[in-house]
């Protein structure tokens, strides 16, 4: 039975081909109610569906409070064979492919504890599972404290730190973030160079009408970025361009999208591709103008972002994922993303666990062993070559 009910709380499951079609208007409802980033707006999570969907289906575990929803857990059911052995494995949707950070549960506000307990009592009563990998959940999240309580068979949970996501702390104003940043003097004087330049202007792309041509200005500067690396997380593969494309008209009325620009001399030098929620400005991407890089456009864009961002009054700047160098010339602040894997004991589990650690350890040798001259011209290698198979690749090694 996957139907249960505790008082006016029922919860229940969506599932098949049109389970992204059949809660569309009622998961926009429930978003707008939820406090939570774009990542898991039915737009976001629809769309990555229809992209890489293909292999899994989709388990949403739907809460109601009489006839309203009031909470999704967006999930998807994997059936693989490890060392010969059939895992029936449940992880998010909208992971793996297309840099979507801060998965988790969503629950309008006010209603996100009782949501959440009813959600882990329906799984674990009712949701047949092997592993429960959830990626790129927030390490703070209470979502994580609530995944093995009460559970009867003795589950194993492993959480494991995936990588950080730098932060601006925007409460203390512009000043406040050039005092505090290590590039404040720099972004100042090269500010000032760019300006005595013939047509220099900050822009900001919000309208639908005008976010397609936005994005591929943005998508030039990227790859030219990301040409002599073998791709990017965004543009590795001609499948991730096209979620990309099909995002930008799934999300343009939302009101979230906006792509910060940097002219000069009649030309888009820098683009920052983010998403805003009214609190926070997510830095999806970027891109600049290789042949601009000695006036350090990408710098100065950025700090004009975070400004306008301090304007529109956004209380934090978020980088998203990555220990990038640049990122850390700003932030204040971190917020640490994890894996977290719920396995219960079978035999399917342990050949799961089995190669899953054999996977991790021979990662990690070879990144012990390998002279750094080779590692990235084998992480170049491996991009060209998956993308020659038509597979995305986003590895953040």
């Amino acid at each position: 039975n996957s139907r249960q009910s505790v008082g006016a709380i029922t919860i229940d499951v969506e599932t098949g081909s049109d389970a992204f079609l059949n809660l569309g208007d009622e998961w926009r409802d429930l978003y707008r109610r939820s406090g939570c980033p774009m990542f898991l707006s039915w737009e976001w999570i629809s769309e990555w569906n229809r992209s890489f969907g293909a292999g899994s289906s989709p388990y949403l575990i739907k809460t109601y409070r009489g006839e309203q929803l009031i909470g999704i857990f967006p999930l998807r059911r994997v059936e693989r064979k490890v060392l010969g052995i059939t895992v029936t494995e449940f992880r998010f949707a909208g992971d793996e492919y297309g840099g979507a950070d801060y998965l988790d549960l969503i629950a309008a506000q006010g209603d996100v504890q009782e949501v959440r307990s009813a959600t882990m009592e329906f799984l674990r009563t009712n949701v047949g599972f092997d592993v429960l990998r959830l990626e790129n959940i927030a390490a703070d999240s209470p979502t994580l404290a609530s995944l093995s309580t009460g559970m009867g068979e003795k589950p194993r949970l492993q959480i494991d730190t995936s990588t950080v996501c730098p932060q601006i702390d925007l409460g203390g104003g512009w000043e406040a973030v050039l005092r505090q940043g290590r590039r404040g003097s720099n972004f100042k004087r090269r500010l000032k160079q760019l300006e005595r330049m013939p047509g220099f202007e900050f822009r900001s792309v919000t309208a639908p009408e005008q976010l397609g041509k936005a994005f591929d200005r943005f998508l030039i500067l990227h790859q030219g970025r990301w040409a002599s690396h073998g791709g990017s997380e965004l543009s590795g593969s001609p499948r991730l361009i096209s979620f990309q494309r099909d995002l930008m008209t799934s999300l343009a009325e939302t009101g979230l999208l906006r792509f910060d620009e940097l002219w000069v001399g009649g030309e888009c030098r820098s683009s920052v591709y983010g998403m805003d929620d009214g609190t926070t400005f997510y830095y999806y991407n970027a891109g600049y103008d290789q042949e601009w890089s000695m006036y350090s456009v990408g710098l100065v864009l950025t700090g004009l972002s975070i400004k306008s961002a301090i304007e529109r009054g956004n209380r934090t700047f978020d980088f998203l994922r990555g220990e990038e160098t640049y990122k850390y010339d700003w932030a204040n602040n971190e917020r640490e993303l994890v894996t977290a894997i719920l396995a219960r004991p079978t035999l399917a589990t342990w050949a799961y666990l089995t190669a899953d650690g054999f996977g991790g350890r021979l990662r990690a040798a070879a990144k012990s062993v390998l002279p750094a001259q080779l590692a990235e011209p084998l992480k170049r290698w491996r991009r060209r070559s998956k993308r020659t198979f038509g597979l995305p690749e986003f590895d953040a090694e």
